[in-house]
C-alpha cells in the first residue's frame, strides 16, 4: 500500500533553531518510506507534520486552517514538559519558576497554546526517546504519544575523520550561552583547552564547519542540575564525525550510549577530558558503532508508527 505524503509545516519557527529535528524527522520518515516536503505552508495534499512552538498569534493560523479544511495535524514535541504530583513541569522546573533560558511568561504561552490547539491535534511525536514527557497522557487523556525511531546516519567517509589540517580546536560549543555554560567554559580555558564558541546560534552549515574544526563537541547543560542529554546536539556531531562529551549530566536516555558523561563533582574530570580529548578519533569510532546499535534496539522496541498515519490519511482524507 502506498504511503500518504508527509509534509513539514515550520511556519511557526526560525528554521535556525530547529534543522537538526528537521533533519531528524526527514531522515526518519524517508527511511520507512514516506514522500516528504518542507514549507512555511500547509498542504491540503499532504499530512501537516508540526513542532510545537505556539504564541497566540501563530496559534490562530493553525486554528484557522484546521477548522476551514477539517483536518488535524500532528505535533512533534521538542521541550521536556511532564506532569508529576498533580503539577506540570518545564524543563525539570515547575511551570513558571524563574530560569536564564527560557522566560517564564513564555514558558507559559507556549503550555497555554498548546493546549487550546487540543483539538485539532492528531497525536503527540517524540524523535527518538526525548523527551519522555512523563505522565503526559494523565495530563490529557485520549492523546496518543508515538515514538519516531532513530534514523541510521549517513556513512561519514574515515579520511575525514582522520584528516586535521584544518582543526585547530580541542573543543567546540554551539548552544546558546546561559551563565552556568559561561562558567564551564572559562574554567576550561583556564585549564589550557582550546574551546570555540559562536556568541549567538550560527546556520547549520557554518555549525557543522565549527564541529569539524576541533577534535570533540561538547554538552552543557543549560543550568546545574539539568538532567537530560541533547540528542539532536549529539546525533548532529557524529553525522560530522566528531564526538560528543557532556559535562556534568548523569542522563540515562538512549543516546547516552552515544556520548561520554563526565562528573564535575570530581577532582579529576578536566584531565580525563583531556585525556578524552587526545583519543577523540577511537571516541568517534566507538560512538557512531554504539549508536547503530542503540538505533536498531530502539527500534524494535518502539516500532515506526505506521498506524497512525494510515488512520489519520483516512480521517484527513489524504490519498497515498
Amino acid at each position: 500500500m502506498k504511503k500518504p505524503p508527509i509534509h513539514l509545516w515550520v511556519y511557526n519557527h526560525s528554521f535556525l533553531g530547529i534543522s537538526d529535528q528537521v533533519s531528524f524527522a526527514i531522515k526518519a520518515f524517508q527511511q520507512h518510506g514516506y514522500a516528504v516536503s518542507l514549507g512555511r505552508r500547509p498542504r491540503l495534499s499532504s499530512l501537516n507534520v508540526i513542532i510545537e512552538n505556539f504564541s497566540s498569534d501563530n496559534r490562530d493560523v493553525l486554528l484557522k486552517f484546521c477548522r476551514s479544511s477539517k483536518k488535524r495535524v500532528v505535533v512533534i514535541m521538542t521541550e521536556h514538559v511532564d506532569f508529576e504530583h498533580g503539577q506540570i513541569f518545564f524543563h525539570g522546573a515547575p511551570i513558571g519558576s524563574q530560569n536564564d533560558y527560557m522566560h517564564p511568561s513564555l514558558i507559559m504561552e507556549r503550555t497555554i497554546h498548546l493546549l487550546e490547539c487540543l483539538p485539532h491535534i492528531r497525536c503527540l511525536l517524540v524523535l527518538g526517546d526525548l523527551p519522555e514527557l512523563r505522565n503526559f497522557t494523565t495530563l490529557l487523556p485520549g492523546l496518543d504519544v508515538r515514538h519516531i525511531p532513530f534514523p541510521g546516519l549517513d556513512e561519514v567517509p574515515i579520511q575525514d575523520v582522520k584528516r586535521t589540517a584544518h582543526m585547530v580546536n580541542d573543543l567546540v560549543f554551539t548552544g546558546l550561552l546561559t551563565e552556568y555554560r559561561l562558567e564551564i567554559l572559562d574554567t576550561l580555558k583556564k585549564r589550557g583547552l582550546s574551546v570555540v564558541c559562536p556568541k549567538a546560534m550560527v546556520p547549520r552549515k557554518r555549525r557543522d564547519a565549527l564541529s569539524r574544526s576541533a577534535k570533540v563537541i561538547l554538552n552543557i547543560p543549560q543550568r546545574e542540575g539539568w538532567r537530560w542529554l541533547s540528542l539532536m546536539r549529539i546525533r548532529a556531531g557524529l553525522q560530522v564525525g566528531r564526538a560528543t562529551i557532556s559535562i556534568g549530566t548523569d542522563d540515562i536516555s538512549r543516546i547516552a550510549s552515544c556520548c561520554t558523561q563526565l562528573d564535575i563533582r570530581k577532582d579529576t574530570w578536566i584531565s580525563e577530558l583531556q585525556q578524552i580529548v587526545a583519543n577523540w578519533k577511537s571516541l568517534y569510532l566507538r560512538d557512531v558503532e554504539n549508536y547503530s546499535l542503540m538505533a536498531e534496539a530502539f527500534e524494535s522496541e518502539h516500532p515506526f508508527p505506521h498506524d497512525v498515519f494510515e488512520y489519520w490519511s483516512i480521517t484527513d482524507r489524504v490519498c497515498g
